[in-house]
């Protein structure tokens, strides 16, 4: 037979010979409990575990076991690093020496006398918005500036012929029953743009003050003049398309701005804080202020002073006037009328000294328009108030115009404008 053929069937035999005799072994091995000599214990199976607790009793616990420690999440450890950079680093105290001890009371300490004049319930007066209102108007008024001694050199019109065209003014004003606004922004709008145009001549001068006060009427009237009645007031010396003609020109030198503030809008403030301080403080003080407000309009040594400026000066002066105490005048304008009008007196007296110059001479000016209109009884007469002439007030007003004597009048040669 080939060897073949017989190797493969003997192999086989021969393993399972030996396979069954490894499977003997082990059997007897399970049955006697004796492996080599020693003894096995018999192993459980997995139901019996946990019901023999017998089985655990001897069993002698590994010492150097250690159960393992679970690792903190990714999101702790996050948090954990952000607290620390977020703990304050240690700072080395400086020593403060102690601060020298003196007898003078501190700034904090030292409280100014002011009232409060915006305490009144009534929703009109905005009282909410009356500071930001006033900022507004002080910031704006030094944005349209007028320049002082604008018509020095290059103009054919001179300074005698605008106070004679503003005396003329006012009584067109109080013709037409105008509101004292329309007024003070005619003369604003002029001077804005004189000082703008220098080309302007003498024929067309009142022609720029009647459109001035056209302009000025659609700005403040509810119900302003027909264009036909301005005509009529020239005596029909211009033309409605004159007027028209003027009209654009002004509103295109003034790039349409006609919001200036006028002195006005500032002194009713200031009387409002004037009646606060003093209770004698009455409509009359605030009649007197605008009459010489007023006063002022056809100067034009006047006409680059501020309007705020212009309504502190006449109220402090309309104070000293008609007050019966002999109060000095820098006594008068105290902390309270100090803040809300920004300006001391110091910065007040060249222009109180103007308007004392103004008072003396307006008695014997040419032009009356101004006094006969603050005559009558609606201005509680006030041009004629005993006051203006007593020994008292006259030798005060010369005494404070000597002083600021930079105000000087010139008069020019009446050249039959």
């Amino acid at each position: 037979m080939p060897l073949t053929q017989v190797l493969p069937s003997a192999i086989s035999v021969h393993d399972e010979s030996e396979n069954a005799a490894m499977l003997r072994s082990k059997s007897s091995l399970t049955t006697s409990g004796k492996f080599n000599g020693a003894a096995v214990k018999q192993r459980s199976v997995l139901g019996d575990i946990c019901s023999n607790r017998s089985a655990l009793t001897n069993v002698v616990p590994d010492t150097d076991f250690k159960k393992p420690q679970h690792l903190p999440s990714k999101s702790v450890v996050k948090k954990q690093i952000q607290e620390s950079e977020n703990l304050p680093l240690p700072v080395d105290k400086e020593v403060v020496k102690p601060a020298a001890e003196t007898r003078r009371p501190s700034f904090s300490s030292q409280y100014l006398e002011i009232e409060d004049i915006d305490t009144e319930p009534n929703p009109q007066l905005v009282a909410v918005y009356v500071k930001d209102i006033y900022k507004y108007l002080n910031e704006l008024e030094d944005k349209t500036p007028i320049k002082p001694n604008y018509m020095e050199s290059g103009y054919k019109i001179k300074p005698h012929m605008r106070t004679i065209l503003i005396d003329w003014m006012v009584e067109v004003h109080s013709r037409f029953k105008l509101l004292q606004e329309t007024l003070y922004l005619t003369v604003a709008t002029m001077d804005r743009f004189l000082q703008m145009e220098s080309s302007v001549v003498r024929h067309d001068l009142q022609l720029v003050g009647l459109t001035c006060m056209f302009i000025a009427s659609k700005f403040e009237e509810m119900y302003t003049p027909e264009i036909s009645d301005f005509v009529f007031m020239s005596d029909k010396a211009y033309t409605k398309k004159e007027i028209l003609r003027m009209e654009l020109r002004i509103l295109k030198a003034l790039d349409f701005n006609l919001g200036r503030p006028l002195p006005l809008h500032f002194l009713r403030r200031y009387t409002k804080a004037a009646t606060h301080v003093y209770d004698w403080v009455d409509v009359l003080h605030h009649t007197l202020s605008k009459y010489l407000m007023e006063l002022s309009l056809p100067e034009y040594d006047f006409c680059h002073i501020s309007p705020s400026q212009l309504a502190a000066a006449s109220l402090c002066l309309s104070l000293k006037v008609l007050d019966e105490r002999e109060t000095p005048i820098d006594v008068l304008w105290n902390d309270t009328l100090i803040f809300y009008s920004g300006y001391t007196y110091q910065a007040l007296e060249p222009i109180v000294g103007k308007f004392c110059s103004l008072l003396i001479k307006s008695e014997t000016s040419k032009h009356q328009a101004i006094r006969k209109k603050y005559l009558v009884s609606k201005f509680y007469q006030i041009s004629a108030l005993p006051h203006l002439k007593s020994p008292v007030t006259h030798a005060f007003l010369a005494k404070l115009a000597l002083k600021n004597s930079n105000f000087i009048h010139v008069s020019y040669p009446n050249d039959g404008c």
